[in-house]
């Protein structure tokens, strides 16, 4: 029988027992002190957060002034793109360093290409790293579940609840957390009609006795998963996780993905109608034949909720961040704030469970606080969320894998590109690993934007809008049959045409 070390065997007992049984079976473990000792980082997913409500960004709504605080000795990426506009493909992209079209995560509950499961950030940072990873989104869920052999501790969904598990935890007292998210995967990912109508009865008899007089629309929780929580739980949660890594487990790299501010908008009470009588008004856009037909007044009013919890979770992070720093773990950690996706109050459309690809939706937060950086350091050339897992492996010195498909990161690297072109996709509606034939493409160069519409039947069956970012941030003039803009219109049409042509190669 081999020699089990420290860190396998901190795998083990990490994933069945709490930290408590872990300090006394290391009383006396701390993190490395060397001058050689490997960053920690963390990445924190804020679910549907779109850059251009984040006043941080310019919105004139003050909804991030904790972020905006933070990042004065921060690295603030202002053109940093998604690669999807809903979770499954903008969340594969940033684990794996790949295109939609290569890792084929492009449908709403679906996984990575198997033969390239392992191409991700977990597995490239290898045993050096004690590697956690947590979500309350149930479709990144899957993908996580997809790479767990590759994560030392994977938390369960419902690992910051306010609502226990009753039977579970008294059955299981020993291994609550397996039997949790043992029994969380075989509720709602078997399809069990049955089971998840007898947990969703034990949920809402749970919820009725928890009282959320100061949360006025309820208490936060998962879009069709029925757990609920608080921001404040959420956030001590993380924050108690990363302190223990910290003590037992350095150098560590942690994934936590949370829903807010993804819909539901349950912000505090003193959230709650912070914008809503502050004479904001948005620019009325044209309803899109593609969106879902919102009134432009349930698109104001949802936008008010969704600012207002945008401030509740800007809150939470400025708490986090103090009580990091104050420990001591920012020393030595690189954090990082972004989202998977954006989401839209505009044209019709709120949410963002859509084929379309405007700014709101694809255009996300990047800010990253990196050990002894003292000054506010602003990138404005394209990034995309490809680039983080080759930015990270460099940092930690590991090699970047040729397959990858991101680049570095500037100012962690990597070097301004004004030429670089940038490309998201949208293909929930295309078969996986059948040729692109239904789908939306932008594409991204300079300050232009080309967006292309494929087999939507109509005017959508083969159609371009193209702008220009700089001289219309709000997409609202199409100039694709203009004049003075038919050169650049179509290199960056044949330059897209191209890329698709190459990705579907393989499955035509």
């Amino acid at each position: 029988m081999g020699k089990i070390t420290r860190r396998d065997f901190l795998r083990l007992v990490w994933g069945l027992s709490s930290t408590t049984i872990l300090a006394k079976i290391f009383p006396g473990t701390s993190k490395l002190k060397s001058e050689n000792q490997l960053p920690n980082f963390i990445i924190l997913v804020c679910d549907a957060m779109t850059a251009r409500n984040l006043s941080l960004y310019g919105y004139s709504r003050k909804t991030t002034p904790n972020l905006e605080r933070l990042a004065e000795r921060a690295l603030v990426y202002h053109r940093h793109y998604s690669n999807g506009n809903y979770t499954t493909p903008g969340t594969s992209s940033l684990l794996t360093g790949l295109r939609p079209w290569t890792h084929r995560a492009i449908n709403g509950s679906g996984i990575i290409k198997r033969q390239l499961s392992f191409h991700n950030i977990f597995h490239f940072l290898g045993k050096d790293y004690f590697r956690m990873a947590y979500t309350q989104n149930y479709w990144a869920d899957y993908l996580l579940d997809q790479l767990s052999s590759d994560i030392d501790s994977l938390l369960p969904l419902a690992s910051f609840d306010v609502i226990g598990q009753g039977a579970i935890d008294q059955a299981f007292r020993n291994d609550s957390v397996v039997a949790r998210h043992s029994i969380e995967r075989m509720i709602y990912f078997s399809n069990s009609l049955l089971l998840s109508f007898i947990t969703s009865l034990y949920y809402q008899n749970q919820v009725k006795r928890i009282p959320a007089n100061d949360h006025p629309f309820g208490l936060p929780s998962g879009n069709y998963f029925p757990h609920r929580y608080t921001l404040e739980g959420l956030f001590e949660g993380i924050t108690n996780k990363v302190l223990e890594m910290e003590t037992e487990a350095a150098p560590f790299f942690a994934y936590f993905h949370i829903f807010p501010p993804h819909w539901p908008y349950r912000p505090r009470q003193e959230f709650f109608d912070l914008f809503y009588q502050d004479g904001y008004r948005p620019v009325v856009k044209p309803e899109h034949r593609l969106s879902h037909d919102s009134s432009q007044a349930k698109l104001n009013a949802y936008r008010n909720q969704y600012d207002g919890y945008l401030a509740n979770i800007d809150a939470e992070i400025g708490k986090l961040i103090a009580t990091l720093e104050k420990q001591g773990v920012l020393d030595h950690t690189y954090f990082i704030i972004t989202s998977d996706h954006g989401e839209s109050f505009e044209r019709g459309m709120s949410g963002h469970f859509t084929p379309l690809l405007y700014e709101t939706l694809i255009r996300i937060p990047l800010i990253i606080i990196a050990p002894g950086n003292q000054s506010r350091k602003d990138c404005f050339t394209l990034t995309n969320s490809i680039d983080i897992l080759p930015t990270i492996l460099t940092i930690a010195g590991k090699e970047i894998p040729s397959s990858c498909e991101g680049s570095l990161l500037p100012r962690l690297g990597g070097s301004d590109d004004p030429k670089r072109s940038i490309i998201t996709m949208d293909a929930k509606e295309n078969p996986a690993f059948k040729p692109l034939k239904r789908a939306t493409f932008a594409l991204i160069r300079g300050n232009y934007k080309l967006i292309y519409y494929l087999g939507y039947g109509g005017m959508y069956q083969d159609y371009y809008e193209f702008y220009n970012l700089e001289e219309d941030p709000e997409e609202l003039q199409d100039l694709k049959s203009m004049t003075n803009y038919q050169t650049v219109f179509s290199e960056m049409k044949q330059e897209l045409l191209t890329a698709i042509e190459a990705a579907n190669q393989q499955y035509s």
